[in-house]
């Protein structure tokens, strides 16, 4: 391969790294996504509707990573959705997305799921993430 080529190459790829993490700043902070049902998350819910879920120490956690665009100044700051970084402010900002009289169409879902969302699928349907936060919306959105 001749220099030349090389530096074309080289220029190539970062053009396309540059690229892609302006397209979908949050892929490479949150690695694969996972799509087993059987883990628990962390917090004092199981994820699986069985315990009390609550926004503080079960949901929130689960959406700091969005916090990596969604904050003022970030690559999603011209959304309706910014978190302040404090859990009372943020859990008031987050039922602005969802619907506890339908749960399963809250837009909190359908975003984390990527229906929507320029930054992709954040929490694929049927992982236990996304269980976790459906559940807690079914128990009437508890903060």
């Amino acid at each position: 391969m001749s220099s030349e080529h090389r530096r074309r190459w080289g220029r190539w790829a970062l053009a396309a790294l540059v690229a892609g993490a302006a397209l979908g700043c949050a892929d490479f902070s949150r690695g694969p996504t996972r799509t087993s049902t059987d883990e628990t998350t962390d917090g004092g819910g199981t994820g699986d509707g069985s315990g009390s879920l609550s926004f503080a120490t079960d949901v929130y956690p689960l959406l700091t990573i969005c916090a990596n665009c969604h904050v003022p100044g970030g690559a999603a700051s011209a959304t309706s959705l910014l978190f302040a970084g404090n859990v009372a402010a943020d859990y008031t900002t987050i039922l602005k997305f969802v619907d506890a009289s339908a749960p399963e169409g809250s837009r909190m879902l359908s975003k984390m799921s990527g229906n929507g969302h320029g930054g992709g699928t954040i929490y694929a349907a049927g992982t236990s993430e996304y269980e976790t936060v459906l559940h807690w919306i079914q128990q009437g959105a508890p903060q």
